[in-house]
């Protein structure tokens, strides 16, 4: 049976699945070649893997990144498979371990957002505003609090990064939505820090070991310094993971800790250690309210203020949506599909309020556009219901006459069908 990971002189070979349970050994190898055979260029060949997933290749591609600060020289193969090649390309995998050889990811679906760095605040808050309206687009009927809730995760755990890890890069973040079977979202936050039980080292001597530090670091109030934060980012994201019915997973250090429905909490060592830390959190959100109970500190529920709040809401409870910002194209069916979602889930998290929707800036609409954004909207709510929820501002006539020929040719074809 062939090794997962191998090497052949500088090459490090992967083959078959490369999940979870092979990145230590991966980075195990990496070291060999490194610090005790002394290659300073290394060939990282994926050319034999048939699946890849975002937790052990954010990993990788955080330590490669480093490797590359200490003049190594890192080349990258992609899989043979034409889809996983494409995966490696768009969730911008390639780029990060071998820029020179691979351009800068340019996918722009709309249900997931490709591996993106950040080392500043405002590279940390650009990226969650990004992320938070991807998920707004992409999934439907998440309660307003709950998706408070990932917004707030996303933000305490990116910004542990910059506070607590003295990663020289900062961190890398990616995340995926899915909705067939069940809504859910899985974000994945990596640096290549000092990792988390160094930092609780520093203040409290009562930690005894590395999986001892990550036990620690998933209760309330747990911080390095209490000057800087409250300690609670890790143990909310964890609360918020676990009573939704998702898991949570953290690396850090000679250590790891996971939490799924099946198998409860799990902590345990680990022989190769990782220098930094990676989290991974999947939220379910198929049951509305459930989230925005999951942050209780101190025994009171925490309401923290939301992106919907900052960009969307206006004085007077309803809505402001501006459309040259939510999307880059407005010219395809596809396009249209992340806006009516976000639409509809506006609409409720507002309470049915109105939602001003200003074109200022938008000459054109396709008509594929309109029918998926508004068409579909007019027949979902009815002539009345669709009336109350919009107000169109800004429009010109021939946008307005495109969105009210999609909406007669869509009502015409649902007479029709009856």
């Amino acid at each position: 049976m062939m090794e997962p990971i191998s090497r052949l002189d500088n090459r490090i070979i992967i083959n078959g699945e490369f999940g979870i349970a092979h990145f230590h050994r991966l980075l195990a190898t990496l070291h060999t070649a490194t610090e005790k055979l002394g290659y300073k260029d290394l060939v990282i060949d994926f050319s034999q893997c048939v699946a890849a997933f975002p937790g052990p290749m954010l990993a990788i591609c955080s330590q490669i990144v480093e490797a590359r600060d200490r003049g190594i020289a890192v080349r990258l193969v992609l899989p043979v498979a034409a889809k996983l090649a494409s995966l490696f390309r768009n969730a911008n995998w390639a780029y990060l371990c071998d820029p020179e050889s691979h351009e800068r990811s340019k996918f722009q679906g709309h249900t997931h957002v490709p591996a993106t760095t950040f080392a500043s605040p405002a590279e940390q808050a650009g990226a969650v505003a990004s992320i938070i309206d991807v998920i707004l687009g992409a999934l439907t009927g998440v309660n307003r609090a709950d998706f408070a809730a990932i917004e707030w995760s996303l933000n305490e755990i990116t910004d542990n990064v910059l506070t607590h890890s003295r990663a020289k890069r900062g961190g890398i973040v990616q995340v995926a939505t899915f909705q067939k079977m069940r809504r859910r979202v899985e974000f994945v936050v990596c640096d290549a820090g000092v990792g988390i039980p160094q930092t609780l080292r520093e203040t409290r001597s009562d930690i005894t070991s590395d999986t001892h530090a990550l036990e620690r670091a998933v209760r309330e109030g747990v911080t390095r310094d209490r000057s800087i934060g409250q300690g609670n980012g890790l143990y909310g994201s964890f609360e918020i993971c676990r009573i939704s019915g998702g898991y949570f997973q953290v690396h850090s250090g000679n250590a790891h800790l996971a939490y799924d429905p099946k198998r409860g909490l799990v902590v345990r060592n680990e022989v190769i250690p990782y220098h930094g830390a990676l989290i991974v959190s999947c939220v379910d959100c198929s049951r509305p309210g459930v989230l925005g109970e999951a942050l209780k500190f101190g025994g009171q529920v925490h309401h923290p203020v939301d992106h919907v709040e900052l960009k969307y809401e206006s004085d007077d409870g309803g809505g402001r949506f501006l459309m040259r910002d939510e999307s880059e194209s407005t010219g395809s069916r596809p396009a249209g599909t992340p806006v009516r979602n976000k639409l509809r889930n506006l609409l409720a998290m507002f309470g049915g309020k109105r939602i001003v929707i200003d074109f200022d800036g938008v000459p054109i609409v396709s008509s594929s556009f309109a029918d998926e954004v508004f068409a579909k909207l007019f027949v979902e709510l009815g002539p009345m219901g669709f009336m109350r929820a919009f107000e169109f501002v800004n429009a010109s006539p021939t946008v307005q006459a495109l969105i009210d020929r999609a909406i007669e040719q869509r009502t015409k074809e649902q007479v029709g069908d009856t």
